[in-house]
């Protein structure tokens, strides 16, 4: 019996995209740059981040894939229609610095060591349908060198002093979905981190997405 309950869970796994894999021509690092691309350069007024109900799930999405993102902290429950043949990005949990949000760190490697120290002692989570993504501590990236830009800074989703071109380096959890079936689906994902030197009062996040497929 044993045996027919794992043969019959791992059956129902989610369909995820293997982090060697290059989804639709590009690696988990290069999808990671987009949604780092799409998300800052989107003003905070109306950005899929700031928005808790999911009104602003198909706001600059475009292509094979979809991006959900998760908060700037706390929870949220957004409702999305998604086209069908969709793949989904999931923004777990990310530590990204750029030279517009830390205009004192000046190179690449100490921009990545902001994002990945961002990061420490990350707990993660996600499941489709009530069914958790295995292995999913595995899913981290890192998305050098990405060239995004930011909005006025009054409408930037990060803080920042002005807004223009910026250099970016991130650190977190990914995971791709394969397309899901048409119908209604429930997507829930969490991450944390403790109190650090970044952030002193530590982060968590924690999202669920009641999708409609069609």
């Amino acid at each position: 019996m044993g045996f027919l309950l794992s043969a019959r869970a791992a059956s129902q796994a989610p369909a995820v995209f293997p982090l060697d894999a290059k989804p639709y021509g590009l690696t988990y690092s290069d999808w990671g740059a987009k949604q780092w691309q799409w998300l800052i350069s989107i003003p905070s007024s109306k950005s899929p981040m700031s928005d808790n109900v999911g009104t602003r799930c198909a706001v600059g999405q475009q292509g094979p894939v979809w991006f959900l993102l998760g908060t700037n902290g706390g929870k949220a429950e957004r409702s999305c229609t998604i086209p069908s043949g969709k793949a989904l990005f999931l923004n777990i949990l990310t530590g990204e610095c750029s030279t517009k949000e830390y205009p004192n760190i000046k190179n690449g490697p100490d921009l990545l060591k902001c994002a990945v120290d961002a990061n420490k002692g990350g707990i993660v989570s996600a499941s489709v349908d009530g069914v958790n993504i295995p292995n999913i501590q595995a899913f981290r990236v890192q998305s050098q060198s990405i060239n995004v830009v930011y909005p006025q800074a009054k409408e930037s989703v990060f803080p920042v002093a002005e807004g223009g071109p910026a250099i970016s380096y991130a650190d977190g959890w990914y995971v791709m979905l394969k397309p899901l079936s048409p119908g209604s689906h429930t997507v829930h994902f969490s991450g944390s981190t403790p109190p650090s030197e970044v952030d002193p009062t530590g982060y968590a996040n924690d999202v669920t997405y009641h999708l409609t497929v069609k």
